[in-house]
């Protein structure tokens, strides 16, 4: 047991960074082992995604338009609170859908011509599976959604749709 916890301090305290994509220094791999032994498993940097996640975004969109990232990773920190406390779903759903809501703003709301249009699903299948990749994450999913279903939410207009993304979007606006 103190053999992990020391492995865990390292990875965790490490600056040790293995790779820089779109101008982002990307944190080293982390052993599956140790990152799936734990339910949030490792986020070395601190900002909300686990580090296997965040590898894998940057890698899979690196060629896309980088919003492709932006609404990645506002949608793995969003799954990363659902693994962190099902509970508050409906305390949190807002919050734990707004990256989906970001997300049909560039997909569905704005001009199919602008370079930044989002003609494939982000916040979807190949995504998920990677965030809820241990039994452990997937129950924890099981459950937000067991606690929303038979609710009612509604979707918000093309017009409000724009303001649930976390990060500045007039950068790709002209």
């Amino acid at each position: 047991m103190k053999k992990l916890i020391l492995v865990l301090l390292l990875l965790l305290t490490s600056n040790i960074y293995s790779e820089t994509i779109n101008g982002l220094t990307l944190p080293p791999e982390p052993d599956p082992q140790i990152n799936n032994s734990t339910l949030l498993g490792i986020d070395s940097n601190n900002n909300g995604v686990r580090d296997d996640v965040e590898r894998w975004i940057y890698k899979t969109y690196k060629d896309k338009h980088p919003i492709h990232i932006d609404i990645a990773m506002q949608g793995a920190k969003e799954k990363q609170k659902i693994i962190f406390n099902p509970l508050e779903a409906k305390n949190e759903h807002n919050t734990t859908v707004s990256a989906l809501y970001c997300e049909s703003y560039f997909a569905i709301c704005i001009d199919k011509a602008m370079e930044y249009a989002i003609d494939e699903r982000i916040n979807g299948g190949k995504l998920k599976q990677i965030i809820f990749n241990t039994l452990e994450r997937k129950e924890q999913n099981r459950k937000y959604h067991q606690l929303i279903s038979g609710h009612s939410y509604s979707l918000p207009w093309c017009n409000e749709s724009k303001t649930y993304c976390d990060f500045n979007t007039s950068k790709y606006e002209g």
